[in-house]
């Protein structure tokens, strides 16, 4: 879950941010107010005089959104020393105290600035302020569209200002993305969507989406790979771990699938203590989730079973009911069965 400070200065400040507080309520995020000392109630975090900028350092640290209710320059100010990075630095939105307009300051796309200033913006009727270019022309930008797919593109910094460079001056920017993988995106503004890859025109920056590896090399294209594939495991006690890494390996190749789209492990709950089954979930980077053989019992009824595994471990397909149950939805690939083991994968239904 999501975590939310909310930091004002003065009374009029606070009485905003306890508004906003409750206009969050709804939301699935953790919301904290912090107050000087003065203005903190009923058990509300507070800070001493002269604690505002290591305050504001810590928040900026330790939370994905600081809404400061301050003047833009006390904000920039209090924050000098402890911006790092767009990749890494956390949403900082700022609002006046009577809330009249809320501004997107710091991570608009990667940290979520922008959608959360519309977000409060909506909640207190009030009007948000955003400065990015690729929103202000209403197009989509490359890092939000990989940020829907939860997905990874090389050379993140390069790419992204020159891919929303184009798409901001509305220059030419082609988009090729796998059919499955649209439900995910939001709009497509600002790129011209091809059906196929072999449309597009040499010489024109083109965006491939795809968790597929077969794509030929392209000095036009910049390839995001979406982290939205569930990889369901099953395997014999005592497996090592280049047992694990040859299976993953030829699933991968045998599918044409890119690893780094796997973004989530699954198994059942008698493997919780395979060490291999760790082993790939850290080399993947990956989530890992185990299941109880009751949990999986319902998905498993969907695919081929074996005698065998069903009287060892109460469930006749682990790997496929594992990536059936932790994704919501059924699998895309084959079983497969090797070196011990066996994997099958899934997509997510949402992100």
């Amino acid at each position: 879950m999501k975590r939310f400070a909310i930091i004002a200065l003065t009374s009029t400040g606070a009485a905003t941010a306890r508004r906003l507080a409750t206009a969050l309520q709804a939301q699935p995020l953790t919301v904290d107010r912090y107050f000087p000392q003065r203005l903190a109630q009923n058990g509300e975090n507070y800070y001493r005089r002269g604690e505002f900028t290591a305050t504001m350092h810590r928040l900026f640290k330790e939370y994905d959104c600081v809404v400061c209710i301050m003047a833009t320059g006390i904000v920039v100010r209090s924050l000098t020393g402890v911006i790092i990075d767009k990749t890494v630095d956390p949403a900082v939105i700022v609002m006046d105290e009577q809330a009249n307009h809320v501004i997107s300051l710091l991570s608009g796309h990667v940290g979520g600035a922008n959608e959360w200033t519309r977000l409060v913006a909506r909640l207190l009727q009030t009007e948000p302020v955003i400065t990015t270019a690729t929103d202000t022309e209403h197009v989509q930008s490359l890092d939000m569209l990989a940020k829907h797919l939860n997905g990874w593109y090389p050379n993140f910094k390069i790419n992204t200002k020159r891919f929303n460079r184009l798409l901001a001056e509305k220059k030419p920017v082609e988009l090729f993305i796998e059919p499955y993988l649209t439900k995910y995106v939001g709009s497509l503004a600002g790129f011209t969507v091809l059906e196929t890859p072999a449309q597009h025109q040499v010489g024109t920056p083109l965006v491939i989406v795809s968790d597929h590896s077969h794509f030929a090399k392209n000095a036009d294209a910049v390839q995001v790979v979406p982290r939205v594939n569930v990889l369901g495991v099953g395997c014999r006690k005592g497996v090592t771990n280049g047992m694990m890494q040859q299976a993953l390996t030829e699933f991968c190749t045998e599918h044409q699938l890119l690893w780094r789209s796997i973004g989530q492990l699954a198994s059942i709950e008698l493997k919780r203590k395979e060490g291999a089954l760790q082993y790939l979930a850290t080399t993947l980077n990956a989530e890992l989730e185990f299941f109880t053989a009751q949990q999986l019992q319902e998905a498993s009824t969907h695919y081929p079973a074996s005698p065998f595994v069903l009287k060892t471990v109460g469930v006749g397909n682990v790997a496929c009911a594992a990536a059936d149950f932790a994704s919501g939805a059924r699998t895309v690939t084959k079983r497969y069965a090797n070196h011990e083991i066996t994997m099958a994968m899934s997509r997510l239904n949402e992100i």
